[in-house]
């Protein structure tokens, strides 16, 4: 009784503790940023689900639930070495984001824990490439992304995030910059997992393709080289091992 009691009480914890970090996030980046939204009709209205993107900017986690409101509150993976701050350990924990050590041990423990979370009816955040990246092209993602939508049969959303890797400069804030954000229709990595016998490598790159697609038109203008986007080519080019080009400031 105490145990379930205790962790009602967590569970209220974070969900107060992650709608004012919400908020409050909501009210900076409304003032400084026009941010855009496509695909909001893929976000189900209830229900578990998984929530991949590209990742550029450490305020990337914000803008990947900015659709959801304050109000559904997603848990992160969150990688320990990146909030160096005992602070900002903190409030990850206290907002229900999960923090990974490079430990095996440790992984397996807390892909164990998100499958509870969407056993439970929750929503998880994730950024498959791991790093933050300054290409416009995501690399190459994990499979950890596969292996939680493989155990827990939940669908996969992917979202592709343009414009936020230069947040990282004052300047660029002052020009009130348009960040996009767009949704793609879920992914059931799940039932990729008998016929390609769970290479899990294999099935996260089924979702980078589907991330990438949604980027293909947005980030196109990046590409001055380029009369008419052809995404063949697009796709073509960078598995072929060409060096991707950089977001300049």
């Amino acid at each position: 009784m105490i145990n379930r009691l205790e962790l009602k009480l967590v569970k209220i914890s974070q969900s107060f503790f992650y709608f004012c970090v919400w908020m409050l996030k909501f009210t900076v980046f409304s003032l400084f940023c026009n941010i855009k939204v496509e695909g909001r009709r893929y976000i189900p209205k209830k229900g578990r689900f998984i929530l991949a993107a590209n990742h550029q900017n450490f305020y990337d986690g914000f803008f990947t639930v900015y659709v959801l409101g304050p109000f559904k509150k997603v848990s992160f993976i969150i990688a320990k070495r990146a909030l160096k701050a005992k602070s900002t350990q903190l409030l990850a924990k206290l907002i229900g984001s999960v923090l990974l050590d490079n430990g095996v041990e440790e992984y397996q423990k807390i892909l164990k824990n998100l499958n509870k979370v969407l056993s439970h009816g929750g929503r998880v955040g994730i950024f498959p490439e791991g790093d933050i990246s300054p290409r416009p092209i995501p690399r190459k993602f994990k499979g950890g992304v596969a292996k939680l939508s493989i155990d827990s049969k939940t669908k996969v959303i992917p979202i592709f995030l343009s414009g936020t890797y230069n947040l990282r400069y004052l300047k660029y804030w002052l020009t009130r910059p348009t960040i996009v954000i767009k949704i793609g229709k879920p992914v059931e990595l799940y039932n990729y997992a008998s016929e390609n016998g769970n290479n899990l490598e294999y099935i996260a790159s089924i979702l980078r393709e589907k991330v990438i697609e949604l980027g293909a038109a947005q980030e196109s203008k990046d590409f001055d080289s380029l009369e008419k986007f052809d995404s063949v080519s697009f796709f073509n080019t960078y598995k072929s091992g060409v060096k991707e080009p950089v977001i300049k400031a």
